[in-house]
């Protein structure tokens, strides 16, 4: 869907979309409470806790998973799946890990080959068997070829990697300037606001290439038909022209959802909704049960994984107290 144009966009998203209807994603908010919960019993058990690792990565990883009809048992190959993926996005992977990407994604391309086949076999009542039933303008099945690349890039890899860095950038931001916390505290339903300002400052994509399709000016720049852009969202989501102070998270902003985050127009990120809703669950969670977020003394400091791409932390070792 990323590349696409009307009418095949037109067609994917509408086989997609039926997953992530605010109805369906009021139905799943329970089950993303439970797991959030659940991952939170887990961390409170050590006093220090590297939260990439305990709760940013495996939350959205564990939806995503359920909601595509994955076994419990096989998400532990999703990490090395999805990094091999996203990773040569990023245009600064050496060429010896480009080739082992590609294997990696070679392996998943089979692994979901065989999943594929059984939901046409035998249907269940989830997302793989969606895509696995989608029909062609024409009536006949849509080729693998293609439901692979919906599966694979458009949800798991979207679905898990840039929630996973919206969720561990956010709390970062929370540790840089906790007064937020304190804001949330006083009125908790400030926390879906927080979720938007997130989004904006962080945004987990910041930039997308799109090519121009005919002479124009844009901003006094003469682009040329053909010629490659990179549009980048997280510059335009800190524009002081939009956003004032707009280097801060301000819970009280008039238009918190006015940022570029998710894209605009058809190419609107479709699992908008999901990321959005396990966003405040998570930062709702975390603030509801745990205080007094610092950064651990003698752990690796936060660092991003370099790419043009992603703003994704390596690590986020943390200490707190709990409520």
């Amino acid at each position: 869907m990323l590349i696409t144009d009307p009418p095949e966009h037109t067609r994917l998203r509408g086989l997609v979309s039926q997953a992530f209807t605010p109805k369906r994603i009021r139905e799943l908010t329970p089950r993303i409470e439970a797991i959030a919960q659940e991952l939170l019993d887990e961390a409170l058990a050590r006093r220090e806790v590297d939260l990439v690792e305990a709760l940013t990565y495996p939350l959205p990883v564990i939806v995503i998973a359920e909601m595509i009809g994955v076994p419990a048992e096989d998400r532990a190959r999703f990490k090395a799946w999805s990094d091999a993926i996203v990773e040569p996005f990023s245009m600064m992977v050496s060429p010896e890990r480009e080739v082992e990407c590609a294997r990696l994604v070679v392996e998943m391309q089979h692994y979901f080959v065989e999943r594929i086949e059984e939901r046409r076999r035998q249907p269940r009542s989830d997302l793989l068997t969606i895509i696995a039933q989608g029909k062609r303008d024409d009536g006949e099945p849509i080729e693998m070829r293609e439901l692979l690349s919906i599966v694979t890039i458009d949800l798991l890899a979207s679905g898990n990697e840039t929630t996973t860095a919206a969720l561990a950038s956010g709390l970062k931001l929370l540790i840089d300037d906790p007064a937020p916390i304190a804001e949330i505290e006083r009125e908790p339903a400030l926390v879906e606001t927080l979720a938007e300002e997130i989004l904006r400052l962080e945004s987990p994509a910041q930039g997308m290439f799109r090519r121009v399709t005919a002479d124009t000016v844009l901003g006094g720049v003469p682009l040329r038909a053909g010629e490659l852009l990179s549009l980048r969202f997280g510059a335009a989501n800190r524009d002081e022209s939009q956003f004032g102070h707009a280097t801060k998270i301000d819970l009280r902003r008039s238009q918190p959802g006015k940022h570029l985050a998710f894209g605009v127009g058809r190419h609107h990120c479709i699992g908008a909704p999901l990321a959005r809703q396990e966003l405040i669950v998570s930062f709702r969670a975390l603030l509801g049960r745990l205080h007094n977020f610092r950064l651990t003394p003698g752990t690796p400091a936060p660092g991003y994984v370099p790419s043009f791409f992603g703003r994704n932390l390596r690590e986020l070792h943390v200490s707190f107290e709990r409520r």
